[in-house]
């Protein structure tokens, strides 16, 4: 198999498992409002916020419900968010319309491909990308992705990044089986990858759960818990973190 090939079967798995509701199936607006409106609780989403500023153009990069990308949005930020599945888009779109205000007028919604970034058309400050780059299990894959990141990078742009902490023992207890096959990272590895695709690495970190988690647990009764767990974990020393948390980022620079 080619490497264009396994990137074709990979990215129709998620498309299939978006169009089957598996994953990111459409949400009522007032659902939507309220996972807005607890954006602020998420570790990655505050870690955006601290690499964004207003006059920065922003891309995400493999969106899902793009939740992060709202929340930047209604902050003044000019954001594109792109993914390969058309439903999903269609879905955000709706959404953006209903929100309505610099839900609009600041974020810029497109199907399009992780492998294929220079299609966009646009030079961007920052590129974030949160739980995408863990799905494509073969390097050479990763290495494409990281060239297609840089090249609508500016100089000196950021390339934030998070990923399933698939070390965290308690992982697969939690986690509904339908999400795509994961790559395992640590920080370490991430770090690595990161460099050697041209990258430096200023800044590695662990959140509890990201944004859309609530879709992928195994049982509705663990939602409010980890709810609750996730306020408290900021408060947990380092190596703790690195045990319990559900996901791990990378802060990088273009060099």
């Amino acid at each position: 198999m080619n490497n264009n090939e396994h990137i074709n079967r990979e990215s129709e798995d998620w498309i299939k498992t978006i169009d089957e509701n598996k994953g990111y199936s459409s949400v009522d607006v007032n659902v939507f409002k309220s996972v807005l409106r607890r954006m602020h609780t998420y570790e990655f989403c505050k870690e955006l916020i601290r690499n964004v500023c207003c006059e920065h153009n922003v891309l995400e990069a493999g969106c899902g419900w793009a939740t992060s990308s709202f929340v930047l949005a209604s902050n003044g930020v000019s954001v594109t968010a792109i993914d390969i599945s058309q439903k999903l888009i269609e879905d955000l779109k709706a959404l953006q319309m209903q929100l309505g205000g610099r839900y609009v007028s600041n974020l810029k919604l497109m199907v399009g491909d992780i492998f294929r970034l220079k299609e966009v058309n646009d030079l961007f400050d920052v590129v974030f990308s949160d739980g995408t780059y863990e799905h494509f299990l073969e390097d050479n894959d990763r290495k494409e992705i990281l060239k297609n990141v840089r090249d609508v990078l500016k100089d000196n742009g950021k390339f934030i990044v998070a990923v399933p902490n698939l070390k965290n023992p308690f992982f697969d207890s939690v986690v509904d089986q339908k999400m795509p096959s994961m790559f395992v990272f640590t920080p370490k590895i991430l770090s690595a990858e990161l460099e050697d695709g041209g990258f430096k690495v200023i800044k590695t970190g662990f959140t509890f759960v990201n944004p859309g988690f609530e879709q992928w647990v195994k049982k509705r009764w663990m939602i409010l818990p980890i709810r609750f767990a996730n306020v408290i974990f900021r408060f947990l020393p380092r190596p703790l973190k690195a045990i319990l948390a559900a996901h791990l980022f990378c802060v990088a620079q273009k060099v």
